[in-house]
C-alpha cells in the first residue's frame, strides 16, 4: 500500500538553507511505501529558487509545488520584521488551499527528520480539529514559557511547529474564519503569534508524542534535565517519556536561544552531514546567516 502524505512547509528566501535540509530529511527517512506530496507556502520564491528546491526530489516519487501567498491576507496581523514575519501564519490557511485533502501535515523548516510521518498521518483525528504536541500546561499566573490567554480553554499549550490538521472538518467549521476572528479581537497581546491563534481558536487538540517535536536542547543533551524548556515540559511528559522520545525521535525541533544548526560555527554532526550533501546551489547563506553565525558562540 502507497501513502500519500501531503505536507505543507512555509517558509521565505532567506531560509532556503534551512528549509533544504528539513525536505532532504524528510525525503531520506520515507519508508518505501511513503511518497510525500510537498508543498511550499511563501511570499518571495523566485522562478531561480523554486528550480533549485525542486532538485531535492529529482529522480524520487516525491514531488514538490509551489503556492504563493500574498501578505497583505495577513495585513494588521501582529507580527515582526525579523524572523516572525506575516509568514508564520500562512500555515493555518492549508485546509483551504489545500481542498483535495482531508487531512495535511504541516512542519516548521527549523527541523531533522528522523522518521518516517506515514503513521502520524494516518491516526483517527475523530473530532479534532487538529492533532499536535503539548508542551506546557495552561495554567493562570504559572506559565514559563508562553503566555496566558483566558480567551484560551485548552487545558494543554499546543505548539505549532507540527500539526495534523483535519481539513476537512475545518472546512466545514470554518475554522479560518476562527483564525482571522482571534487575530482581529487578541491582535497585540499575541505573543507567539500562530501558536497562540490556534491555541485560542480551537479546543479540540489530539495530543501527539513529544516524539513529534523534540527540543534540540532535549535531544543533544546528556541529561534531559539541563535544558532549559524541562523547566514546563516536565508537568506534561514523565523522565520516561521525554529519554524515550529523546532516543527515538521523529523530528529534532531546532527551537530556542540555542540557535538554528545552519547559523553555528560548528553544527550539529547529524545536521551538518545534510548540510554538506545538498546541490550547491541550496547551500548559499544568505547575509542574514552569515551575520548571525558570526555573533553565535556554538
Amino acid at each position: 500500500m502507497n501513502n500519500i502524505v501531503p505536507i505543507v512547509f512555509c517558509f521565505d528566501k532567506r531560509i532556503v538553507l534551512g528549509a533544504s535540509v528539513a525536505i532532504k530529511s524528510l525525503i531520506d527517512c520515507a519508508y518505501k511505501t511513503t511518497t510525500y506530496d510537498i508543498r511550499i507556502f511563501h511570499s518571495d520564491l523566485d522562478i531561480e529558487n523554486q528550480k533549485n528546491i525542486t532538485k531535492l526530489t529529482e529522480n524520487s516519487r516525491h514531488n514538490i509545488s509551489f503556492h504563493y501567498i500574498n501578505p497583505d491576507i495577513f495585513k494588521g496581523a501582529p507580527h515582526n520584521n525579523k524572523s516572525w514575519t506575516e509568514l508564520v501564519y500562512y500555515r493555518l490557511l492549508a485546509p483551504e488551499i489545500l481542498k483535495e485533502y482531508d487531512k495535511i501535515v504541516y512542519s516548521d523548516v527549523d527541523v531533522l527528520f528522523k522518521g518516517d510521518l506515514s503513521e502520524v498521518y494516518n491516526i483517527d483525528l475523530k473530532d479534532n480539529e487538529m492533532a499536535a504536541v503539548p508542551v506546557e500546561l495552561n495554567r493562570e499566573g504559572k506559565m514559563i514559557g508562553h503566555n496566558y490567554f483566558p480567551e484560551n480553554k485548552n487545558d494543554k499549550i499546543y505548539i505549532s511547529s507540527f500539526i495534523v490538521f483535519n481539513a476537512k472538518l475545518m472546512r466545514e467549521e470554518k475554522s479560518t474564519d476562527k483564525f482571522f476572528d482571534v487575530i482581529k479581537k487578541v491582535n497585540k497581546r499575541l505573543k507567539f503569534f500562530d501558536l497562540d491563534t490556534m491555541n485560542i481558536a480551537c479546543d479540540r487538540f489530539l495530543s501527539l508524542s513529544f516524539k513529534y517535536g523534540v527540543f534540540q536542547s532535549i535531544y543533544y543533551a546528556q541529561n534531559i534535565k539541563d535544558a532549559k524548556e524541562y523547566a514546563y515540559i516536565k508537568d506534561i511528559y514523565t523522565d520516561k517519556e521525554l529519554t524515550e522520545a529523546k532516543n527515538n525521535p521523529i523530528l529534532v525541533h531546532y527551537a530556542g536561544k540555542m540557535g538554528k544548526p545552519w547559523r553555528m560555527n560548528k553544527p550539529y554532526g547529524d545536521y551538518k552531514t545534510y548540510m554538506d550533501n545538498l546541490p550547491k546551489e541550496l547551500k548559499q547563506m544568505t547575509l542574514r546567516d552569515i551575520r548571525k553565525k558570526l555573533f553565535n558562540k556554538r
